[in-house]
């Protein structure tokens, strides 16, 4: 016996050591429930899209509105914090823990629920389509759910889980060639990409961004839900993952998120509006989700103002979430452990639950309030019963939470005085 200390492994940390970061956990929940609220939207809209088949009587431009708003900052916030996280499991567990890890809760999940709701669409898609006030635009028959045109909706609402998997496996496989660059050299990169992170650094992301959205057909984020995503779109979101990963490495710069933070979310919309000014006038919305034939002058700035928009929204509402959102709250992480199975399972309920509202006169933006708070309601009734203390949940957030039941204090009878 030498008496010396066993050495544990330098690429992992002890997992009590860093801390909880309840806001950016809180933020990517979020990021969730605003999914849900966007599909929900979609039936409140005046265009017709090809994979929702619903269409209510009182759509309106403001939902639409709502739906292309947040899909500027919805998913790249997400994969964002993703790349933060994932970097996080990375240091308390290594490369090898972290894979393992991510097909656990990412890959099995996906694969899992994928067959489960792709059986469930192809009845509820055709039912809601009798229900509709516009003609859909498909038939929605097996021969048209199994077309050429269906690949591209194939992993549905799930194919982020896709997308997610594909940059963990390539930020691992990143990791080994990282590490053969010498140490002073990534110790003074790391620096630099920490003092840099609020003094310029993000006009680079903002021209980074920009490169990949000009290389997109629709001036926006292309969508493409099947197997083989365009390496522009898987680019765009490694961006995000990619800076949430270098945060997490100079964490320490998360502090000066907080100060800004109004002013960068009063940017980011400013930014929207100039971005919509030129798309409306050289891409007029199309069920494609395409510009074919749009105008060239009007497609430089409306790159430049959506990555403007898109970034000055992230950095935004990381400081947002910093500034107010950081304290531990039971009810926010039940909320954070249960956005997980709600944006999973989603999609049936948002699409079932107009169609009891189809004749109500009433504005679809109420109509649209309704189903959203009503579908987070339901789903959450099922994640309290049969997800979270049940393999299910153990599956999605790591264990199982048993049912608690409030204990009975004993009466107390009144003591007899003489």
């Amino acid at each position: 016996m030498t008496g010396t200390r066993p050495q544990t492994r330098p690429e992992t940390r002890p997992h009590g050591s860093l801390p909880r970061y309840h806001a950016l956990d809180r933020l990517r929940a979020s990021m969730m429930l605003l999914g849900v609220v966007r599909h929900a939207a979609v039936s409140y809209v005046p265009t017709v899209f090809f994979e929702w088949p619903y269409r209510d009587a009182q759509a309106d431009m403001l939902s639409w509105w709502m739906i292309i708003f947040i899909r500027v900052f919805h998913l790249p916030v997400f994969f964002a914090i993703a790349g933060f996280f994932a970097a996080y499991l990375v240091e308390t567990r290594g490369t090898r823990e972290f894979l393992r890890h991510r097909w656990s809760r990412i890959g099995v999940p996906f694969l899992v629920a994928w067959p489960v709701l792709a059986a469930a669409m192809f009845f509820i898609v055709p039912f809601a389509a009798q229900f509709s006030a516009t003609p859909p635009n498909a038939a929605y028959s097996l021969a048209e759910l199994t077309s050429d045109r269906a690949l591209d909706h194939l992993f549905m609402h799930l194919w982020f889980l896709y997308h997610l998997l594909i940059l963990c496996v390539v930020a691992s496989a990143l990791r080994p060639l990282a590490a053969r660059i010498p140490a002073g050299v990534r110790a003074r990169a790391l620096d630099l990409c920490g003092r840099w992170v609020h003094r310029g650094g993000i006009a680079v992301l903002m021209l980074a961004a920009g490169l990949i959205l000009y290389r997109m057909e629709s001036w926006a984020i292309d969508y493409y839900a099947g197997p083989f995503p365009a390496p522009r779109q898987l680019a765009l979101y490694g961006l995000f993952f990619g800076f949430g990963w270098m945060l997490f490495r100079r964490r320490e710069a998360l502090e000066g998120f907080k100060r800004p933070t109004w002013v960068l979310l009063a940017a980011g919309i400013l930014c929207f509006l100039a971005y919509r000014h030129f798309f409306e006038i050289g891409c007029p919305p199309r069920p494609d989700r395409t510009c074919a034939g749009g105008g060239e002058a009007q497609h430089l700035p409306a790159v430049v103002f959506l990555a403007l928009s898109m970034w000055f929204m992230a950095y935004g509402l990381i400081g947002l979430f910093l500034r107010y959102l950081n304290r531990p709250s039971p009810r926010w992480r039940y909320m954070a452990d249960a956005s997980y199975w709600i944006y999973i399972v989603h999609v049936p309920f948002v699409m079932l639950l107009p169609l009891p509202l189809a004749r109500v006169p009433l504005p679809g933006i109420v109509k649209l309030t309704l189903v959203s708070v009503a579908a987070i309601g339901l789903i959450l009734l099922t994640y309290r019963y049969f997800v979270r203390p049940t393999f299910i949940g153990k599956q999605l957030n790591g264990r199982r939470h048993p049912h608690r039941h409030p204990r009975r204090r004993p009466r107390r009878h009144p003591r007899l005085t003489a």
